[in-house]
């Protein structure tokens, strides 16, 4: 599987493209799991892998160790993978003695047949290379495993959220940056999975009234990848707007800010 080690280091250092710097969003990351918008997520998630019964799971792109923790009373052998140190840093924090690992999402270091179940939630479009990334997951996996791909897909166009209504960027940073449901299933077609679903796992949801929006995590400067892939200008401007939205609308009818996103599951199997 791996060395003796159970904390490791490996990360490509050869000239990358500017990405989110989640050791800066690292210290308040976790605020945004309080208000319970992602609960479908974690029933999502657990019903997945109950029936699965897997011995080994990997979760690439663990972030602080959240979903981890979600998943530790089903499998008896959990491992994390992340690029953000101060992320791992959190993580550790929660559960010193797991086996975390430092790596971009295409170099994971583990032997072949490794894993019964590999997942990512949220994480995909930080991957510089997908169809390295959904190779390599196929080769970890054990016969019989299955790699599970949770997040928002910005392409199919069903979703609201008051993100992109008022930081009009952020749509369009995120057209470019997350890879559409068909890439992926296509991605993990050529990689060699046997077969491949799609479903709708459940939805983030979530709405604000009037002035308790300037409350929502996600809506920091640094809360969210969105917000934080903002200039300064952009950023200001948005929070400009939701103000108007709110002054304009008067006491007696606050507006409402609301998210509701489709959580997209998709699942290759070996």
């Amino acid at each position: 599987m791996l060395t003796g080690h159970r904390s490791l280091d490996v990360v490509d250092r050869k000239s990358m493209p500017p990405r989110v710097n989640y050791d800066h969003i690292a210290p308040s990351y976790d605020a945004r799991y309080a208000p319970g918008a992602y609960d479908d997520m974690q029933e999502a998630l657990r019903a997945f892998i109950m029936p699965e019964n897997p011995e080994r799971v990997l979760e690439v792109g663990c972030g602080t160790g959240h979903w981890l923790d979600v998943l530790r009373d089903l499998v008896p052998n959990i491992f994390g993978l992340d690029y953000s140190l101060e992320m791992l840093n959190k993580a550790r924090a929660k559960d010193p003695h797991g086996c975390l690992l430092r790596a971009t999402a295409e170099l994971a270091p583990f032997r072949d047949r490794t894993f019964d179940v590999i997942f990512c939630i949220n994480a995909i479009h930080h991957f510089e290379r997908v169809d390295e990334f959904v190779a390599g997951a196929r080769r970890l996996l054990r016969p019989g495993g299955s790699l599970a791909i949770f997040g928002m897909d910005p392409h199919h166009g069903g979703d609201s959220w008051c993100v992109y209504d008022f930081f009009p960027e952020t749509r369009t940073i995120d057209l470019a940056r997350y890879p559409s449901s068909g890439k992926i299933a296509d991605a993990m077609l050529r990689a060699g999975f046997d077969s491949v679903e799609c479903r709708v796992s459940g939805r983030f949801a979530a709405s604000r009234v009037g002035q308790a929006v300037f409350d929502d995590p996600e809506l920091q400067r640094r809360g969210c990848s969105q917000m934080a892939l903002l200039t300064d200008v952009q950023y200001a401007a948005g929070i400009q707007r939701i103000k108007s939205a709110i002054r304009n609308a008067g006491s007696d009818e606050p507006p409402v800010f609301k998210a509701d996103i489709a959580m997209i599951m998709q699942c290759g199997r070996v």
